[in-house]
């Protein structure tokens, strides 16, 4: 059971990085790519901090909860980027929202346990 979960727990990052490719390619000035690939580097960082929360914060049973609030609110927004952000490609558009969805789903139930 825990393998068919792998491929959904790294669907975000394979989602940043597929529009951070998206992103990349496209034409466009540099300050456009900075402002579009400001949201796909934050969704990658996040990824990151959801795959060992300890290695980089102190994080208690007790602050586990508030760190899974925060960092839900944060994907989420992530997610929502599309409405501040013009991204190149729509495609791009749909796959930092699909990878920032998933990966709010996966902060809401990451709790520390020790």
């Amino acid at each position: 059971m825990k393998m068919l979960l792998v491929p959904i727990m790294f669907f975000p990052l394979f989602g940043f990085c597929v529009a951070a490719v998206n992103e990349l390619r496209s034409p466009g000035g540099r300050v456009q790519k900075v402002r579009s690939l400001t949201p796909i580097v934050l969704g990658i960082a996040a990824f990151a901090l959801s795959l060992n929360p300890q290695a980089l914060l102190h994080v208690a049973p007790d602050s586990s909860v508030t760190l899974s609030r925060v960092m839900t609110m944060f994907s989420a927004l992530i997610a929502c980027s599309g409405v501040f952000v013009t991204y190149a490609r729509r495609s791009s558009a749909i796959w930092v929202a699909c990878g920032g969805l998933v990966l709010a789903l996966g902060w809401m139930f990451e709790r520390v346990v020790v």
